[in-house]
């Protein structure tokens, strides 16, 4: 099992990696639209979720692949009916015709109490012939 991790995404407080890579299989913990430079949270659904795929990229380019080689994508979001159209609307930018396997869930908070979130993604990709590890950038 290899650890991957990117300053080009947050980081976790504690011991949780931002993804760790088995046999061209990734998988990315818990994963939140933080800028990765401020730790800031953006004002609006939109901006939150486009900042969550900014995220999720650097870290599969970390791994070595990238949007295209996601297998599936687990959602969870404070507001379901409220946030969703916005997801959904980053989901098609970020994607184009890819289509893996998605669910999602409505919670009632994350555990943070300094900051509210309003979507976090656990996701799993397949990367074949990528080269996993630590990218510096």
């Amino acid at each position: 099992m290899r650890t991957i991790e990117t300053e080009g995404a947050p980081t976790h407080n504690g011991p949780v990696p931002q993804a760790v890579e088995v046999d061209g299989w990734v998988f990315v913990s818990a994963l939140f639209g933080t800028d990765p430079k401020t730790g800031q949270l953006p004002d609006t659904a939109e901006a939150e979720a486009e900042q969550l795929f900014a995220n999720l990229s650097a870290i599969l380019r970390a791994a070595g692949g990238d949007l295209g080689d996601v297998v599936r994508v687990g959602i969870f979001t404070t507001h379901l009916q409220r946030d969703r159209p916005a997801l959904n609307e980053v989901w098609k930018r970020a994607f184009g015709d890819h289509r893996p396997a998605r669910s999602a869930v409505e919670v009632t908070a994350f555990g943070r109490p300094t900051k509210s979130p309003r979507f976090m993604v656990e996701v799993t990709a397949r990367i074949r012939g990528g080269q996993a590890g630590t990218d510096p950038s």
